[in-house]
């Protein structure tokens, strides 16, 4: 199953890759990356079974009886909040912040003590975009390659996509999956 939800994460990123022309990224949030690698999931193998926030898992997936995987979500991107009757930006919607990264790390940490077989896969499917253009702190700086994340919560990275450019030049995003080890 490892394999079949490596690819339907490729799929789900170059899907979102090939949608931001249309919608741009500030109308993304986890709950449409978690549909969209759902869908890919369901493009590769019909007969995997989803269910959504199960036992307070994002996405815990079903194959064959004896293949099990449970699938957190981490969405961050810089989203500005605004005025609802004026549509004017009134200022940024979270961002990067120690919270954030504790949020991360509980969630692995819960993935991690959830009692399971030892072949249960656990995994954190992980999206982020910064600036391109920023003097401000970046999710690049929690979760990038010279972050160090990998080794501090014992992570096995899956796959990495990224850095990539959004289609308005605005945004750099990143994406990758990781495995949670014991």
């Amino acid at each position: 199953m490892r394999e079949l939800l490596i690819t339907a994460f490729n799929d789900a990123v170059g899907d979102l890759k090939s949608d931001l022309g249309l919608m741009p990224l500030p109308r993304w949030h986890e709950f449409v990356f978690r549909f969209m690698y759902s869908r890919a999931v369901a493009r590769r193998d019909r007969d995997v079974k989803h269910f959504f926030e199960c036992s307070g898992i994002d996405l815990v997936l079903h194959r064959n009886e004896s293949e099990i995987a449970f699938v957190e979500f981490k969405f961050y991107a810089h989203r500005p909040r605004y005025h609802p009757l004026l549509a004017i930006p009134m200022k940024m919607k979270g961002g990067p912040s120690p919270q954030n990264r504790q949020e991360f790390q509980d969630c692995i940490e819960t993935l991690r003590g959830r009692s399971a077989p030892p072949d249960v896969l656990k995994l954190v499917a992980l999206f982020y975009a910064d600036p391109a253009n920023t003097t401000k702190k970046k999710y690049d700086t929690d979760y990038g390659v010279s972050s160090g994340i990998e080794d501090q919560l014992r992570l096995r990275q899956l796959v990495s996509l990224g850095p990539f450019p959004s289609p308005d030049a605005e945004g750099i995003c990143n994406a990758r999956l990781y495995e949670v080890g014991i």
